[in-house]
């Protein structure tokens, strides 16, 4: 891990989007540009800015608290800005029609997917979800279902499969709540059929940052599932440790430390791909983009509790 290199890109993501985007937003946005190893490029951020900008209402979520998450993630991709967005949109508007209210999570699913036809199977898998979990399952999990709906293998198993694994974890200790079912979802990414080995790997990586005095807070349980299905072995794991406490150690983690976990974690998913064959780096591609999607919810959630609260004070 190149300490040096978070740094300066965290730096230039801070000078790019401005004083008053929560520090944390520039953190999801420079993971998001490190673990494609792409180096930051200030104007082509600034440029897909723009075009957002340009192209968005107002009310647009895109425009405001997801405005530098979009544009990083449009960057990234081969397509040129105005693409991207246009087909953001489509996407978007897919999700609408299929049946789901637009909220800034129905924008962060539309740039992940890759075509509208895919928001039918993200709103089928929705809703079985929420025949096991009917209060639970809300607007946070539209981005998970988006993503996994896509993925090979019955949506009534898949649903199913998360329900036997939120159940498994919360029989060995594991808060129920958000963050336990966005676990267990992406305990299926791999496959729509139970294993109990996928659960015996996050059991025993919980074990292992325990033991190594690696708090993980609720907010961070889905981030075991990542280290489960990408099968990192032992010494990645060890590396993890490492680069948490070297993080935690740097002043742009002071004040958060859990993403000095999150960023650690990133690194070593990103270095593991240089080793894999195409197939391998695909898969590992898409669940690195749905672990950014769970850190861009995270600052949505963020954002718009300040917001509430801004607004609750003026009034």
């Amino acid at each position: 891990m190149d300490i040096k290199r978070i740094e300066q890109t965290f730096s230039d993501v801070s000078k790019t989007t401005g004083w008053a985007v929560d520090k944390r937003i520039a953190l999801a946005v420079t993971n998001i540009y490190l673990s494609q190893d792409q180096a930051f490029d200030a104007e082509k951020h600034e440029a897909a800015v723009e075009v957002i900008k340009k192209n968005e209402g107002w009310t647009s979520p895109l425009r405001s608290h997801l405005l530098h998450v979009a544009a990083a993630f449009m960057v990234m991709k081969e397509e040129a800005v105005e693409s991207s967005l246009k087909l953001a949109n489509q996407n978007q508007k897919a999700l609408n029609d299929a049946g789901f209210w637009k909220t800034s999570y129905t924008y962060l699913a539309a740039l992940l997917m890759k075509k509208p036809e895919e928001a039918e199977q993200a709103r089928a898998l929705y809703k079985e979800m929420k025949k096991h979990h009917k209060f639970l399952t809300s607007n946070e999990d539209i981005p998970y279902a988006a993503l996994l709906g896509s993925r090979e293998g019955s949506l009534e198993e898949r649903a199913a499969t998360m329900n036997r694994y939120y159940r498994d974890l919360r029989e060995q200790g594991f808060t129920m709540g958000n963050n336990l079912q966005w676990l267990s979802q992406i305990m299926t990414f791999d496959s729509s059929v139970y294993d109990a080995k996928i659960v015996g790997k996050v059991l025993a990586i919980h074990q292992f940052f325990k033991e190594e005095k690696i708090n993980i807070s609720l907010a961070q349980y889905p981030i075991l599932g990542f280290l489960a299905v990408t099968e990192i072995d032992g010494k990645a794991l060890e590396g993890v440790v490492e680069n948490t406490r070297e993080l935690e150690k740097n002043k742009i983690f002071r004040w958060y430390k859990d993403m000095a976990f999150s960023t650690a974690v990133q690194q070593a998913m990103a270095d593991n791909i240089e080793v894999r064959d195409v197939a391998t780096m695909t898969f590992a591609t898409s669940l690195e983009t749905l672990m950014q999607a769970q850190q861009a919810a995270m600052m949505v959630s963020i954002n718009a509790a300040i917001i509430s609260s801004s607004n609750t004070s003026s009034s």
